[in-house]
């Protein structure tokens, strides 16, 4: 008979026995898959907030807009420059913004606010931002959309006119009154506390700075195709402009992440530890219990590699029924947690939200975790059989005999 159908057979004639095993693999995928998912989720969210919410996956600026984020230090996007990007591909969309600070106003109240000139239906496209739209309509000529919180606090709904002043383009006075066409609410608290839209035209003309633009933000079709295109536009741009990444933008978004993932890889560790203790105990308990069998086996000819082998095939059994279960499992448990993220709430949440991020637990749907936490599962299990095979070689046929 084949050692593999042997150690198969030899499974199935404790089924509790084996079941209790496999369910320490099983339990083992599935706690670690959701701790990866959960670590990803957060990664991507984050990311989301700052590609998806505001920045894209790049901006095009004028080179000195890094150091001196003024309205002055703006540029004109030209149509052989916007040409020539709409050629490449893996680009999405190209959505111009001016963007430049004023003093909002209504009634006696008066705030400090970032204006933001878009044009509407580039940035819904971007930024599905008319489906943040909780009171009023979405953006139009001579209009404006203002921030959930930023209402609030000048007391304005839709209808009510918002007075804005700033100084323009080279030092040119800029005011103007426009009426709030609708509020919003954005995942970012910050934004809703400071931000208002208005159409590019329009504030272009409250700046007084005819077709000027402070970024050109480009989304691509992924992380991967923008990270291929920027070397092309990097070269194509004249010295007056450059193009920065998101990265390179919010160096303290990634900066933060990889600190978390080394953060992760401790909490990771322990929950790896607790996992293999807990398939060791099942494994140690096996051993106990067919002690008088495997004595029997030797003192009847069986060689001790022989046994020692077979009882590594039967953990390797045991580790493919886990992991395979278990990814199976994965993925309704995962799917559940991916639609309904877990709410933070208290000081937590709080302390959440006024970091600028959504006070929820998010978790990621990406095959490569689950994948992985199910090769180190697997990994883990296959080490811990190592107990089992090297007792086999110390087992005494004396013991089989005398019971």
């Amino acid at each position: 008979m084949s050692i593999f159908k042997m150690a198969w057979r030899n499974l199935w004639r404790n089924k509790r026995r084996t079941l209790i095993t496999v369910s320490s693999v099983f339990f083992g995928v599935i706690f670690s898959a959701l701790m990866g998912s959960m670590q990803e989720g957060s990664y991507q969210k984050m990311v989301e907030n700052v590609v998806r919410f505001y920045a894209g996956h790049a901006q095009i600026q004028n080179t000195e807009y890094k150091n001196n984020e003024s309205i002055n230090n703006s540029f004109i996007a030209t149509d052989s420059l916007t040409g020539w990007l709409n050629a490449q591909d893996g680009l999405l969309l190209l959505v111009p913004r001016l963007e430049s600070y004023a003093l909002a106003s209504s009634g006696n109240q008066t705030e400090g606010v970032m204006v933001m000139g878009v044009d509407p239906a580039l940035e819904d496209s971007m930024t599905s931002l008319s489906d943040k739209i909780i009171d009023g309509h979405y953006l139009k000529p001579n209009g404006v959309l203002v921030g959930e919180k930023l209402a609030q606090n000048l007391n304005l709904l839709p209808g009510d006119t918002l007075i804005l002043l700033s100084q323009g383009y080279h030092g040119i006075s800029a005011a103007g009154k426009y009426p709030v066409a609708g509020l919003f609410s954005q995942p970012n608290p910050e934004l809703n506390r400071r931000l208002v839209y208005m159409t590019l035209s329009d504030c272009q003309q409250l700046f007084s700075a005819t077709n000027r633009i402070t970024s050109l933000a480009l989304v691509a079709q992924s992380q991967g195709k923008m990270d291929e295109t920027l070397p092309l536009i990097r070269h194509y741009l004249n010295r007056e402009m450059t193009v920065r990444s998101w990265q390179e933008m919010f160096p303290a978004v990634l900066q933060q992440i990889e600190s978390d993932r080394a953060t992760a890889w401790i909490m990771k560790l322990i929950l790896y530890l607790v996992i293999a203790f807990g398939i060791l105990g099942t494994v140690v308990m096996m051993m106990a219990e067919r002690k008088h069998e495997f004595s029997v086996m030797v003192a009847i000819g069986m060689f001790r590699w022989r046994l020692a082998v077979m009882l590594f095939i039967e953990i390797m059994w045991i580790a493919l029924l886990g992991v395979v279960t278990g990814l199976i499992g994965t993925f309704p448990v995962i799917g559940w947690f991916v639609h309904h993220p877990i709410p933070i709430t208290g000081q937590g949440g709080q302390w959440m939200e006024n970091l600028g991020f959504e006070p929820f637990m998010f978790f990621a749907w990406d095959l490569n975790v689950f994948l992985q936490q199910m090769l180190v599962v697997f990994t883990m299990t296959l080490l811990l059989s190592l107990y089992p095979f090297a007792r086999a070689f110390k087992i005494n046929p004396a013991v089989g005999v005398n019971n």
